[in-house]
């Protein structure tokens, strides 16, 4: 299996909540990944574990559980490779909010997107019933009371879907017992074109009602983005959104090199597949590092950021630094457009998977654009 297999048989699903504060809000001017997250994951855990079992790594239910396939997974049989990962790769990514907005009066909304991979996918109403606990509990700095406003699925620009049964399902009001986790794919939309198409509601407040969604793979967000590249020329910038800490050679990358960034796009895309989609990716990774390191890097325009944040379980510090900016690369010649396509493919799939460290905070959020580059 390929990485184009692999990404057509990867579910994934691109969410925008909006949120919607009763008093002012007050939350961090950096790192509000780490706070969506870790409200997240305590609303999770408080809706769904067995209250006794403080360990979710000894839990009986382990398997089942929700909350430790989403929050703390393990790997998968067969994955004797990636057992030694340290960094177990999560089925979530945050998209925070960018700006530096650190207050937000009542009414005032804000967004994020959240996107789901693989067997995350099934467990949508986990994710929305969650968050409509966070919010109702409280958020933030000073634990403000909000509302979760509204949860919508998101599509490709350029991709039209057929809509999706309108089976709904009410959420339950009280926060008490659990919707059911197993979404199937039947009736949910698929391709059928290349046209605008609104976002797709699934829940909102007034009407407390979950809607399935239509279904979407890694790839229907992939293929329109790589029809911007067949005629463009071999120069695209990479827009670093989010902190970015990479690694090479066992030293943090300050400056990153087309194939500091592709590396581990590569490692992040194959662990995901193999721990929450289809399996292992099959491909001669040593060779497609090596077309990588080929690519040149004509401007480098990034600078680092210091960021941490302490965990509110353990009390640990955890380091959110990296670097943002820009880079502008050029891709080396071929005789062969597939080649170059081949490396663009995997780049493309990371903006949605992100790269590097803390990718579910949020960190590693890049895009990769070739339009207007010389």
């Amino acid at each position: 299996m390929d990485v184009t297999q692999a990404s057509a048989n990867l579910p994934l699903l691109v969410l925008r909540l909006r949120i919607t504060p009763k008093q002012v809000l007050k939350l961090p001017a950096a790192n509000k990944g780490n706070t969506l997250r870790g409200a997240f994951g305590g609303a999770l855990r408080r809706l769904v574990c067995i209250p006794q079992w403080r360990d979710a790594r000894q839990c009986p239910l382990d398997g089942v559980c929700p909350y430790r396939l989403i929050f703390e997974p393990s790997p998968p049989p067969g994955a004797d490779r990636l057992s030694k990962n340290q960094d177990t790769p999560r089925p979530f990514v945050f998209q925070p909010p960018l700006g530096s907005q650190a207050t937000y009066n009542a009414g005032e909304a804000f967004d994020f997107s959240l996107t789901l991979l693989g067997k995350a996918v099934h467990y949508l109403p986990y994710f929305v019933l969650a968050f409509r606990e966070v919010a109702r509990e409280g958020i933030g700095l000073n634990r403000a009371p909000c509302e979760l406003e509204q949860v919508e699925s998101l599509a490709p620009e350029s991709t039209a879907l057929e809509p999706a049964n309108e089976e709904v399902c009410p959420l339950p009001l009280g926060g008490e017992g659990d919707p059911q986790p197993a979404l199937s794919s039947a009736g949910a939309g698929r391709v059928r074109g290349l046209l605008p198409l609104d976002p797709q509601v699934i829940y909102n407040r007034q009407e407390d009602l979950f809607r399935q969604p239509a279904s979407l793979t890694l790839a229907d967000w992939v293929r329109p983005r790589l029809l911007e590249w067949t005629n463009a020329n071999r120069r695209f910038r990479v827009s670093f959104l989010t902190p970015t800490y990479l690694k090479f050679n066992e030293q943090a990358v300050l400056k990153p090199d087309f194939h500091h960034l592709f590396k581990r796009v590569r490692d992040r895309l194959n662990a995901v597949c193999t721990f929450f989609g289809p399996g292992p990716i099959d491909a001669d990774f040593k060779a497609l590092g090596e077309r990588a390191e080929q690519v040149r890097t004509v401007n480098s325009d990034v600078h680092w950021l210091e960021r941490s944040r302490r965990s509110s379980k353990t009390g640990q510090r955890h380091e959110l630094s990296g670097f943002i900016g820009e880079c502008t690369y050029e891709l080396p010649p071929t005789e062969s457009e597939s080649c170059n396509l081949e490396l663009l493919r995997w780049i493309i799939c990371g903006e949605l998977l992100h790269a590097g460290r803390h990718t579910a905070w949020g960190n590693g959020w890049y895009v990769a654009n070739s339009g207007g580059v010389t």
